[in-house]
């Protein structure tokens, strides 16, 4: 998933704090960790800087994937990575592969979100934990939180784009056929689109 570097570049104070959260709601330390849909790779790269997960970042361009190595290469860190270029909807993972799946910004884009979803549950381990969809997270100052809400919103607008209402992002997982998940937004915020998915053992 590509989207231009000035979002990137407005986005890197929440990238650290994003992860952060992560880290705290799921108690992150060890094992796998797929992060799909890219970009330079930051969630990634974050992620390795405060846990010892072996991480892989996937991702349908490679342009996106090169541009991700060279960032973790340059981060100097000491996890484990893997760089694989893929489909969502058709990942060549065996089943229960992923102690962690993370992807932030791509759901928007992928042709057929309920079938990439069943793609996401079926390579999570049991006992596994999936967060997909998009937003800032909960950490960010509230003054920050809004001003970079807003700069997103007029980007879209710019282009034309548009997200799904709650409504019908809910049909859509729905629509999935996951047995275990939950639908959350930013916190007080009530910005945001997240689904957690769990894989009971």
């Amino acid at each position: 998933m590509i989207i231009s570097t000035n979002n990137y570049d407005l986005l890197q104070p929440m990238y650290p704090l994003l992860i952060q959260q992560f880290v705290d709601d799921y108690n992150l330390k060890e094992g796998f960790a797929l992060d799909i849909g890219v970009g330079p790779g930051w969630l990634g790269l974050e992620l390795s800087k405060i846990t010892d997960m072996e991480i892989v970042f996937f991702d349908i361009s490679q342009k996106a994937l090169d541009q991700s190595k060279e960032n973790f290469k340059k981060a100097n860190v000491d996890n484990r990575a893997s760089f694989i270029r893929g489909d969502v909807h058709s990942m060549s993972f065996r089943d229960d592969s992923f102690d962690f799946i993370m992807s932030r910004g791509s759901i928007w884009f992928w042709a057929f979100p309920e079938k990439a979803l069943r793609e996401v549950y079926r390579v999570l381990k049991p006992g596994g934990v999936a967060i997909v969809g998009g937003g800032l997270g909960r950490y960010l100052p509230s003054s920050m939180h809004k001003r970079l809400s807003q700069a997103l919103k007029q980007g879209m607008d710019n282009r034309g784009e548009s997200r799904p209402s709650m409504l019908s992002f809910t049909s859509m997982v729905e629509a999935s056929g996951i047995p275990d998940y939950r639908i959350m937004t930013d916190g007080a915020s009530g910005t945001g689109r997240w689904i957690e998915i769990h894989k009971q053992n």
